[in-house]
């Protein structure tokens, strides 16, 4: 009889969260990248503020200085009351401005003349002197060439700054490549960063003086004017634009690694290692639109759980996990059906091809292993024996003790049956008292010794729920395919032997009753 198929629930249950996992990941990817468009469009929002805000800062400070210029062009340069009260209100306005500074053009023969006038007009210890802008910052007395910068006006002017005064702003590399340039540009150049007076982080923008009429060229020196600029104060003003932001404002000329060319730079607090591993990192870039003031700024932000919505990430978290509970639930209730169904449908085919007393295989299944070992055998070029067995006195047994005493003899005497049997040879129940034994591989003298060890086994009494059994077989055997092809000719054959036997015992009973 052909078996059920297995099922294979661990394989299914395999695939599913395969399937489950796939449906998952792909929902997930798209409310992520969802997610990360709106944090990276409020990102981007941000880091435009802060240019926007950066570049305002660069457009005041030309204005300024532009101003500054235009309006010391108007008045002479020895109205300082003017000067001052002019500087003091951009400071006031301004808070990125650190100082206004004027700087002034002298030729090496006309030094002397120029520091006399100096200190005889406004300043008496003024003298020209050279700075450097080292680690250590010293004064020191300048050395001789054809043109010098000194510093002629700084506002505010405090006692750090005082001394600044006669400066020669040409003494470093960075500020005459700086004064030179706007010079040549008739327009505003900035410096690269540097470390002010006082030490924050800063810069100079340079601009020349506009000139008075033609008329008046050849009276006025060429002068000019200075905007100090200090990055601690631009930090201030874009404070509520860098939270959780890492920025990097620097000199174009330089990358935003090299502290030489960096402004402003300020950290973002350390990530979550956790967020550093599954969370990208933004970043962009942008250049200032002033071609004096060449500053770069570079924005970074390493996400964190926070910057999503987490709401939506939870129940998005919490769908993905019950649907996965629902799948398994809905699983195991069909492979639990199955399983009863499968159940039901052996007990079926269990009790259809087997004897409800014995459980041992019927008439239907007694002829599918029949067939099956007919192919046996003619594959083998081999015979099988069949036993044909009847039960002696079952009817009185039942008559004196009743029917449940019988069906249980009857079980007793299968499990005898099969004691006397190898496995692969089949005890079958095809009727009331009557057994069939298909013993593979086995002619008929074999099977002879087979039908003696059960005569002998059966020689033995029985007991069934206390009673004392005596009960006899009579067998008969035939061989395959000598005495039949079929399994009703091999049946018919031992059944007629079996009768045969049957009466041979009778007549010996009778003989030994009439003695």
């Amino acid at each position: 009889m052909t078996a059920l198929p297995k099922t294979k629930p661990f394989w299914i249950y395999g695939l599913a969260l395969l399937l489950w996992a796939a449906v998952v990941s792909l929902t997930t990817g798209l409310m992520f990248k969802l997610l990360l468009h709106d944090v990276e469009a409020a990102f981007d929002q941000r880091v435009e503020l802060l240019h926007k805000s950066i570049e305002r800062i660069a457009r005041d400070n030309e204005a300024i200085l532009e101003g500054f210029s235009a309006f010391l062009g108007a008045i002479e340069y020895a109205d300082r009351e003017s000067a001052t009260r002019y500087a003091r209100q951009v400071l006031a306005r301004y808070p990125h401005v650190y100082a206004l500074e004027v700087v002034r053009s002298v030729k090496r023969q006309d030094l002397a003349k120029f520091v006399a006038r100096q200190r005889r007009t406004w300043f008496p210890e003024f003298k020209v002197k050279a700075f450097t802008f080292g680690s250590g910052r010293t004064l020191q007395s300048p050395q001789k060439k054809p043109m010098y910068n000194p510093m002629i006006f700084i506002e505010p002017m405090r006692p750090d700054t005082r001394q600044l005064i006669g400066v020669d702003m040409d003494s470093a590399p960075f500020l005459r490549h700086a004064l030179n340039q706007s010079l040549q540009l008739q327009s505003s150049v900035a410096t690269i960063p540097f470390k002010l007076a006082e030490g924050p982080q800063g810069y100079i923008l340079f601009r020349p003086i506009i000139n008075r009429p033609r008329s008046e060229v050849s009276k006025r020196k060429q002068a000019f004017v200075l905007l100090v600029i200090n990055a601690e104060a631009i930090l201030k003003e874009i404070t509520s634009l860098v939270e959780n932001l890492q920025l990097d404002l620097y000199h174009a000329s330089y990358s935003s690694n090299e502290p030489e060319g960096t402004l402003l730079h300020i950290a973002a607090p350390s990530p979550d290692r956790l967020e550093a591993g599954l969370l990208p990192k933004l970043s962009a870039e942008r250049k200032l639109d002033s071609p004096g003031q060449p500053f770069a700024l570079r924005v970074e932000k390493q996400l964190s759980w926070s910057d999503l919505d987490l709401p939506l990430v939870i129940t998005t978290g919490c769908v993905s996990l019950l649907s996965l509970g629902l799948l398994l639930l809905f699983l195991t209730n069909h492979f639990r059906l199955e399983e009863q169904r499968k159940r039901s449908a052996e007990h079926l085919l269990h009790m259809a091809t087997h004897d409800a007393l014995t459980g041992l295989p019927n008439r239907a299944l007694l002829a599918d292993r029949f067939s099956q070992a007919c192919s046996r055998a003619q594959r083998r070029n081999k015979s099988f024996s069949a036993l044909f067995l009847d039960l002696n006195g079952f009817k009185q047994v039942n008559d004196a003790y009743g029917h449940e005493v019988g069906d249980q003899l009857l079980k007793s005497i299968g499990t005898l049956l099969k004691e006397c049997t190898r496995d692969e040879d089949t005890v079958s129940r095809i009727s009331g008292d009557e057994f069939v034994v298909l013993l593979e591989d086995t002619p008929y003298k074999n099977a002879e010794k087979v039908a003696q060890k059960i005569h002998n086994k059966m020689a033995l009494p029985m007991f069934v729920q206390g009673i004392e059994l005596n009960v006899g077989l009579s067998i008969g055997i035939a061989a395959y395919p000598y005495e039949g092809i079929t399994m009703s000719e091999l049946l018919m054959k031992a059944d007629e032997r079996m009768y045969a036997v049957k009466a041979q015992s009778k007549a010996a009973l009778a003989e030994r009753t009439d003695e």
